[in-house]
């Protein structure tokens, strides 16, 4: 992964220029996520009228909203696609409106183009799949991941269990798209692991699957401490904050995506085989954490403002 250098930061220690000020819109589609942008990368909530020359970060691309920010900003422009908006981009979806959704299948080829004509935007991504859809639809991207959380806020707690537990986080009316229904069946197949579900309603008969519904923030991150390993199945998707702060934590996270230092699954079998080994993870995985430690968040306005 290459490391991205701020463009005209100041005492970073890194290149040493101009004092600037960098400015984030927040998608209003964005979930809540571990923390804010101004916490994290230290960037200002994006107005218009008072920053529309300055260089911004626009999080998120989703609907005609993001779009139409993007467009009349007349300052430097950094997109950070979110993950689903990418195959927003790519299904033409413009609108939440059913009434208008026609109108995005028609702009379906615009937008991309559009975008691509803009001048002064850079466009980055968490993993080389999004690097690839975006460059099949005209729009090159850097790869680089993030975590809007604070790091120190998850130490090293990871415990060998002879009986590993792994969990799972979905939003509500999107259990398929996180694999809820695929843990069932899973569950069976790998009597050897306790699966816990957070973030949606669900139930289950399974001895080894625990239903925990949506909790606290600060719940969730207390009682993964005590889990081996966060399982993301998801085909479509980020650098999830679930395989980060298990990573962080000192676990051994299960992705479908690649990832560095990560371990992933392209089929079911070969999951079968990651979960039943977490038995033998007797020691933290130290040097994961450390790779991931020192490549999140080296984006150019995170060094710039911090």
């Amino acid at each position: 992964m290459q490391e991205v250098k701020c463009d005209t930061c100041y005492n970073c220690g890194v290149c040493g220029g101009e004092k600037q000020e960098y400015c984030c819109r927040w998608a209003p589609s964005l979930g809540e996520l571990e923390n804010t942008h101004q916490a994290v990368w230290g960037t200002k909530d994006y107005i218009y009228k008072e920053d529309k020359l300055k260089p911004t970060v626009f999080f998120g691309l989703y609907d005609v909203r993001d779009f139409w920010a993007l467009w009349r900003h007349k300052g430097k422009r950094y997109v950070f696609w979110g993950g689903s908006d990418i195959e927003h981009l790519r299904q033409g979806f413009l609108f939440n409106s059913g009434k208008l959704k026609w109108l995005g299948r028609f702009c379906k080829w615009s937008i991309p183009l559009l975008i691509k004509l803009l001048k002064n935007c850079e466009h980055y991504v968490e993993n080389e799949i999004q690097q690839r859809k975006l460059e099949a639809l005209g729009l090159g991207a850097r790869v680089q991941s993030s975590f809007l959380g604070k790091i120190e806020d998850f130490p090293i707690t990871y415990k060998h269990s002879e009986k590993p537990n792994v969990f799972i986080s979905g939003h509500p009316g999107r259990e398929y798209e996180y694999g809820f229904d695929f843990v069932e069946e899973l569950a069976k197949k790998v009597p050897e692991c306790i699966f816990h579900l957070y973030g949606a309603s669900w139930k289950s008969e399974k001895e080894n699957i625990i239903c925990h519904g949506r909790v606290s923030k600060e719940q969730f991150n207390k009682e993964i401490q005590n889990y081996q390993c966060g399982l993301r199945p998801n085909i479509a998707d980020g650098a999830s904050e679930i395989m980060v702060k298990s990573i962080l934590n000192g676990g051994y996270p299960i992705t479908r995506i690649k990832y560095s230092f990560v371990d992933y699954y392209e089929t079911e079998e070969e999951l079968i085989i990651l979960l039943k080994a977490l038995k033998n993870q007797k020691e933290p995985n130290i040097e994961a954490r450390k790779w991931w430690v020192k490549n999140l968040n080296n984006f150019p306005w995170k060094c710039l403002n911090t």
